[in-house]
């Protein structure tokens, strides 16, 4: 059962003032909720967790700080137990409060105030406890996500149960158009279009395509015309040169050039063949 000792001891720290308490003699929920919330003795709701009758727990706290340790009767107090998910004790300290503690790890631990009357199915000795709930009591660990977990008791809100409803709405309605497209005239979707497959034709193609084949003799009788034709008109440039170049010689010069060409080809490459072609340009008017 809970000790008188440990109710002082709770009792020395909110007394006249409200001391920081220690981490040992706390619940590791509200353990946490200090740590998580940064929450410090000035801090309002230090002792208690949040409720309808917050404002009311505040304003009987107030009042015991009021008085002073001595004047306050530690062996008077009636203490309650109940065990539903923890075991706990619930202690009067005055007609309108209770101080809350919960057996965790082997000893009683203070866990939060609230206000009077005692909850339904208490009894007066641990003994009269369901021997299940008991169980059940001593063997849950609790975790931080017990913290959490407590705000599930707290009365729904309208506001996040209506966005919920909203968001999921939302999502069912972007889901539709992940099967079905709907077309914009129509409020029937109609089926999602299935993607054509083409057969791919390969291109058919080769070097002759794109570079064609050419006739020698034309190439040949091209060039020696050209030539002629630069041969008979000088330049500007020729004029004015300081150095005069010998037509005869560039013209050997020339013909040695094509005659090479001539010969390099892999086929028709005959003297008298190419010296044919010559006469023939030669003979033109």
């Amino acid at each position: 059962p809970l000790e008188a000792s440990t109710i002082a001891t709770f009792l020395h720290y909110i007394t006249p003032t409200v001391q920081s308490l220690p981490p040992h003699i706390l619940t590791p929920q509200l353990a946490f909720r200090h740590s998580c919330l940064h929450l410090t003795p000035d801090d309002p709701v230090y002792l208690l967790w949040p409720s309808t009758d917050e404002q009311h727990v505040r304003d009987a706290l107030e009042s015991i700080q009021q008085k002073h340790i001595d004047d306050i009767p530690l062996d008077d107090f009636r203490i309650q137990y109940t065990a539903d998910d923890s075991l706990l004790a619930h202690v009067e300290l005055t007609p309108d409060l209770r101080l809350v503690f919960q057996w965790d790890e082997g000893s009683w631990k203070y866990s939060n105030a609230a206000l009077m009357p005692f909850p339904r199915d208490c009894s007066p000795s641990i003994d009269a406890l369901p021997d299940l709930a008991l169980d059940d009591a001593d063997d849950r660990e609790d975790t931080p996500d017990s913290y959490w977990d407590s705000y599930k008791d707290t009365e729904p809100d309208p506001e996040g149960a209506a966005e919920g409803l909203e968001r999921e709405s939302s999502d069912s309605y972007w889901d539709m158009y992940n099967s079905v497209q709907g077309s914009g005239d129509s409020a029937i979707p109609s089926p999602a279009p299935e993607k054509q497959r083409h057969d791919r034709h390969p291109i058919q193609f080769s070097y002759a395509d794109i570079h064609p084949a050419t006739d020698p003799m034309e190439s040949l009788s091209d060039r020696l015309e050209a030539l002629s034709r630069r041969s008979g008109t000088p330049g500007p440039d020729e004029e004015e040169a300081t150095t005069v170049v010998n037509g005869g010689d560039a013209l050997k010069e020339t013909l040695r050039g094509v005659w090479r060409l001539w010969r390099s080809a892999p086929t028709l490459a005959d003297r008298e063949l190419f010296l044919n072609a010559v006469h023939e340009v030669l003979a033109e008017p």
